[in-house]
Formats: C-alpha cells, structure tokens, sequence
C-alpha cells in the first residue's frame, strides 16, 4: 500500500505543521518519524490515525482518501493500529481479555486462536489473566501492542511507546520489538525523538524540523542525532 500525504494543521499557539511525504508500505518495515520534543510528531500521527483533521491538504492510502476536500475518513475505516506510550488498557480486564477486545466479526474459537497467537508473539504466555496492574510497564506496554495488531490492520502507528518505562525496561522492550513486528508482518510507523532510537528500528526515516516534515536518508539523521 502506498502512503502518501500533503496536509497542514494550525495550532492555537500559532505553530504551524507542514507534512509532505509519499512512500509504499512494505511489510515489516519500521518506518520512523523522528524530531525533537514538541515539534509536532504526534500530531503527524493522529492526523493519519483519523483521530485529528487537518485544516488543509490531503492523505492518501493506495486509491482511499482518507483525509480530502475537508472530509476525514474515520478511524475505524482506515484499519489503523494505535499504541500511545500511555498504554489506555482496560484495567478491569485480563491480559487475555484487553487483547481479545479488538478482535471482531470471527467465531470465538478465532478469536481465541488470534489471541494465543499475540500472547505468544509479544512474550506474555502464562500471563494472560493477570490485569493490567499486575505486569510491568513493558509487559504492559507488549499487550498494547498485541491488542493493536489483534484486528491485523494495513499500517501500525506507535507513539513513542517506550517513553514511560525507566531504562531497563526501555533498552528490554527496543531489543524485542523490531523482531515482533517483524514477525507480525505489519508496515509500522514509530514516533520517537530519540536518535539512537530511530537508528536501532528504522528502516526509512522522516525528519520534523522547524514544524516542517520530510523523508531524509539515515546518514542525515545520523548525523543530526550525533549533533
């Protein structure tokens, strides 16, 4: 599928984001968005998510417009998975059931086929009816995880994911997850302002500068993340 974007978004404060990019996504690749602290990356993201509209512009996913002429495909059409470094699992629910939730329009000997299948994929068996307050932030971070991939979506968008565990956690979760998504077989976008970060998982790479993103070669973000 390709991607492929030209949008802006005003914000109150009178930034401005300017977006424009166009790439096919292959499966497994990792494809990163990298800048610094509040220049806008997450916006980038939910833009493409469905879950913000832009003032201009438009987005694109093969022949779907999912934002053009001022109308916004919802979220639900675009087949997006989301993981946001909050995790937002349910905290009344197990493992097994936060997992299962996305998983919809199947048998339940489907559904609980796919859901063995994404505990064995993020490292969970064992842990599947312990609740969210029982695991770890990486653990609870893996189920985030498992829980996007669940409905097998075309484009897996992760914000920043490792931002809120402490360094063991954070180095632990980074080694695994290029091999699970790998695994999974899903292109995905990573959202991060960590330079080692972006050269460890990515494969191709977008720079926001200035409110301003592009596509640049990893020896520019080499580079910039080296200072």
């Amino acid at each position: 599928m390709d991607l492929n974007a030209s949008f802006s978004k005003r914000f109150d404060q009178g930034m401005t984001i300017q977006a424009e990019f166009g790439f096919s996504l292959d499966a497994c690749s990792i494809y990163v968005l990298f800048g610094p602290s509040g220049c806008g990356k997450t916006t980038v993201l939910r833009c493409l998510a469905g879950l913000e509209v832009p003032d201009a512009g438009w987005i694109r996913a093969g022949e779907e417009p999912w934002y053009e002429g001022g109308r916004s495909m919802s979220p639900g059409q675009r087949r997006v998975g989301c993981v946001s470094q909050e995790c937002s699992l349910f905290p009344h629910l197990n493992v097994a059931s936060n997992i299962a939730f996305g998983i919809r329009g199947v048998s339940l000997a489907e559904r609980q086929n796919r859901m063995s299948e994404l505990v064995a994929l993020v490292g969970l068996k064992g842990l599947e009816k312990r609740r969210p307050a029982e695991l770890s932030g990486g653990q609870r971070q893996r189920v985030a995880l498992a829980r996007a991939l669940a409905p097998r979506p075309r484009l897996l968008l992760l914000d920043e994911p490792f931002a809120a565990l402490d360094f063991a956690g954070r180095d632990q979760l980074r080694s695994a997850l290029r091999e699970m998504l790998q695994a999974s077989g899903i292109p995905t976008l990573l959202v991060t302002h960590d330079g080692a970060e972006a050269l460890s998982l990515g494969d191709r790479f977008l720079m926001m500068q200035a409110g301003s993103l592009r596509p640049h070669p990893a020896s520019d973000l080499q580079e910039y993340a080296l200072g």
